[in-house]
C-alpha cells in the first residue's frame, strides 16, 4: 500500500518546516523541505534571476524521490507550501495516480508575524534568505485554500 502523503500548505513563515520536523519524527516519515535542498545546492541567497530555474531543478529531483518513497509505502512530508490552487490540484492528481492517501496540513499566521519569523530566520546560519521585498512579492502569489478544496482530501489546520 502506498505511503500517506502529508503536504504542508502555508505562506513563508507560517511554521511549515517546524511542523514537518515534528511529523517526520512522529510518523517515521521522509521529509522533503525545498528550502533545505536549495541552500545545500545553491547557497543561502541564490541570485533572484536564477532562482526560478534552480527551484524547478530542486522540485524535479524531489518529486522523483518522494513519489518513489510513497510508492514503496513510506509516508512522506512535502514541505514547500503549495501556494497555488494549480499546485494543489497537481498534487491531488499525483496522489490519486499513486493510490496514496493525502492529508493537507494548512498553516496560517498573520502577515506581521510571518514577516517577523522570516526576518529572525534570515539571521540563522543555513537559512534560505528572503528579503522584505521578496516577501512582499511572494505574498501576492499566495492563494489560500478555497472552501471547495476542503472536501477534496483530509485537511488539518494548524495555528
Amino acid at each position: 500500500m502506498p505511503g500517506r502523503i502529508h503536504a504542508l500548505h502555508g505562506f513563508i513563515g507560517s511554521g511549515k518546516t517546524t511542523l514537518a520536523r515534528t511529523l517526520e519524527t512522529q510518523l517515521g516519515a521522509l521529509r522533503f523541505t525545498s528550502d533545505e535542498w536549495m541552500t545545500t545546492l545553491y547557497g543561502q541567497d541564490p541570485p533572484a534571476d536564477e532562482f526560478p530555474a534552480l527551484f524547478r531543478r530542486v522540485m524535479t529531483v524531489m518529486d522523483a524521490q518522494w513519489t518513489r518513497a510513497a510508492t514503496l509505502g513510506v509516508p512522506v512530508i512535502l514541505d514547500h507550501g503549495f501556494w497555488t490552487r494549480a499546485a494543489r490540484d497537481e498534487l491531488r492528481a499525483q496522489a490519486s495516480a499513486l493510490g496514496a492517501p493525502l492529508t493537507l496540513h494548512v498553516l496560517a499566521v498573520p502577515g506581521a508575524e510571518a514577516r517577523r519569523r522570516v526576518q529572525a530566520r534570515n539571521a540563522r546560519p543555513g537559512a534560505l534568505f528572503i528579503a522584505d521585498d521578496t516577501f512582499d512579492l511572494f505574498r501576492t502569489r499566495f492563494e489560500p485554500l478555497t472552501p471547495d478544496e476542503e472536501a477534496l482530501q483530509d485537511v488539518t489546520r494548524w495555528p
